[in-house]
């Protein structure tokens, strides 16, 4: 999974402009597409501050050598570090790729992003690209000297060791190795394209069955802007909606025919999708576009969005096909840290939500960057979440304000030591404010996760776009505060969408009495002893943080505990839940170790 590890400013949405950079590989066919990246557009102190309007360049990647013998601890060649002059003139022409440094090991590649960048553009580069130590993005701030990034006018792309792992294979195979980068606005004669964050979602990630029976509680109106990127005039342009419910198709419609002019855009419909009924399911909305010409550039074509109906979870980011829960694939923090804390948060409502009560939340976890390893740990750390009601009259980005929030339900998760093996992990948070939280119809609420690590970073999903959303409602989603003080309404730059699912259920008992208990050694590996503040018999059941339920078993408690076997369990956290014979339950996560 390719994941963002972002330090991020606050924002205020923006409209999308005409214009596309991008960054994609050309050739070889095996690696071919579009690839995550940041650039010297997004952090400071470059001389070329944007990539919008410049290029594209279209040329083969070379990997420098600077004399420099041995390795980094990636394996990656030392000559490649971008750090010592190189020949003039020996990368005339070509995209240079260059490492970053170790981090632990400042002998090799120690140098700033800026001085990686001028060394290759003073030997003739049209273009860089930085590859990170790890599978994550960062932004990067070009320097203060002459000698760094203020001198740097050519563009300079950052990508995760796993783009640049497979960009270095197939040039050791032999292999040419043509990218793109820039903005591709008016480079082709025929070029139409569908973006992600400009086309039609679910207002939802995921929503429980319970809010979603018929079309009169759910439908979706298909529809996306479509942009002429291209010189020519488009006729006879159409769009095409594909809506398929975990791999079946279910509807496929095609638009009515439009003109698109050069430089301009055309929102486009397909007639609206809905059911007397909906199936529990992960639902793919893909988009197509075509017209009458041949498309000089295929590669944004198509556009795709998730959603789920689900059993129990609602949330904003999609969940995860693969099974971790709740989509994420970017961990960020603001780039002014908090003094002390901060929140991220999702808000919601739906006009039948009594229907279903929270018992808890999934989070799709935290991270701590190698850089601050040595001075941060989660071993032991407590984050917290909050569900509020929220009656503020205005809940839009523009002028929307926090005044009237009431925390109603609360609950925490603590990190074991060390905590090292379940950085990035999705967590479950319970409920330990009271048994169950019963949601109330058409009430805004507001569910925040809080940090009490200024330095950690907070799990992300960057690939669920609300962008048209927020454009046409103006509706605060998922905001941020600092400090327990200042909110900013529209989130992260970008729009991403936290990683939160609550889970709900539609039989829940808001009356159940919670008896405390607790499990040791955690983590646990073989046999665990659990202790309770009960006696007597009662049902075990564990469940996994997919929801899945792994084991039941009946126990016996005597003097307060008894033991259970964890040995056939996977190594992951657990939710085991005690129901006593006298209706009372217990409720706790177990860490298993192998």
């Amino acid at each position: 999974m390719k994941k963002l590890l972002l330090s991020l400013g606050l924002i205020m949405v923006g409209s999308t402009a005409m214009s596309q950079v991008i960054f994609s590989v050309e050739e070889p066919a095996s690696i071919q597409g579009f690839y995550d990246f940041s650039s010297n557009g997004d952090g400071s102190n470059w001389g070329l501050s944007t990539l919008i309007g410049y290029g594209p360049i279209l040329d083969t990647v070379v990997i420098p050598n600077d004399g420099t013998s041995g390795t980094n601890a990636q394996g990656n060649p030392a000559s490649a570090t971008g750090c010592n002059a190189l020949a003039p003139g020996s990368l005339a022409g070509k995209v240079a790729m260059v490492y970053r440094g170790d981090g632990g090991n400042p002998g090799i590649g120690a140098c700033g992003f800026g001085i990686k960048a001028k060394m290759c553009q003073d030997a003739g580069a049209i273009a860089v690209i930085i590859v990170n130590r790890e599978d994550q993005l960062l932004n990067m701030d070009g320097g203060t000297t002459a000698s760094e990034g203020p001198s740097v006018t050519i563009p300079v792309v950052f990508v995760t060791l796993s783009t640049g792992t497979l960009i270095k294979q197939r040039i050791d195979n032999s292999e040419t190795v043509v990218v793109l980068i820039g903005d591709k606005t008016g480079y082709f004669n025929d070029d139409i394209t569908v973006l992600d964050n400009s086309s039609v979602r679910a207002n939802f990630g995921s929503k429980p069955v319970a809010l979603a029976q018929n079309a009169s509680e759910f439908s979706l109106s298909p529809g996306s802007w479509v942009y002429n990127f291209g010189i020519n005039n488009q006729t006879g342009v159409l769009l095409n909606t594909i809506i398929k419910r975990d791999g079946t198709e279910i509807y496929n419609q095609i638009s009515p025919a439009g003109t698109i002019p050069s430089g301009d855009s055309l929102f486009m419909t397909t007639p609206v999708y809905s059911a007397s009924s909906y199936t529990v399911g992960q639902y793919e909305v893909t988009y197509i576009v075509k017209m009458g010409a041949i498309d000089e550039f295929l590669g944004d074509n198509t556009s795709k969005n998730y959603f789920s109906i689900s059993d129990s979870l609602w949330s904003l980011a999609r969940l995860d096909p693969a099974g971790d829960i709740i989509a994420k694939d970017g961990f960020y923090r603001p780039s002014a840290l908090p003094n002390n804390q901060f929140e991220t948060c999702i808000a919601f409502k739906d006009p039948n939500a009594n229907r279903v009560a929270v018992d808890g939340i999934y989070y799709g976890g935290f991270n701590i960057s190698n850089d601050d390893t040595a001075t941060v740990t989660l071993d032991g750390a407590e984050f917290t979440w909050s569900l509020y009601t929220w009656d503020d009259p205005d809940q839009t980005i523009s002028a929307g304000t926090f005044s009237l929030i009431s925390e109603v339900a609360a609950g925490s998760y603590i990190y074991p030591e060390p905590a090292s093996n379940m950085f990035e992990k999705t967590i479950f948070m319970p409920i330990t404010s009271d048994p169950y939280y019963r949601l109330s119809n058409s009430q805004s609420y507001l569910l925040c996760i809080t940090s009490y690590i200024p330095k950690a970073y907070m799990a992300y999903s960057t690939t669920d776009h609300y962008d048209l959303a927020v454009d046409q409602d103006n509706l605060i989603r998922f905001p941020i505060r600092n400090d327990a003080t200042t909110w900013y309404n529209a989130g992260f730059t970008g729009l991403p969408v936290p990683s939160i699912a609550v889970r709900t259920g539609a039989t829940l008992n808001v009356a159940e009495n919670i008896v405390e208990a607790a499990a040791f050694p955690i983590p646990a590996k073989e046999v665990i002893t659990i202790k309770v503040k009960a006696a007597g018999d009662a049902i075990l059941r564990i469940v996994d943080m997919a929801g899945r339920q792994v084991s039941t078993q009946n126990v016996k408690i005597e003097n307060g505990q008894f033991q259970t076997s964890v040995d056939g369990l996977n190594t992951g956290t657990y939710i085991f839940t005690l129901d006593y014979s006298n209706g009372t339950t217990s409720r706790f996560n177990v860490v298993v170790s192998k």
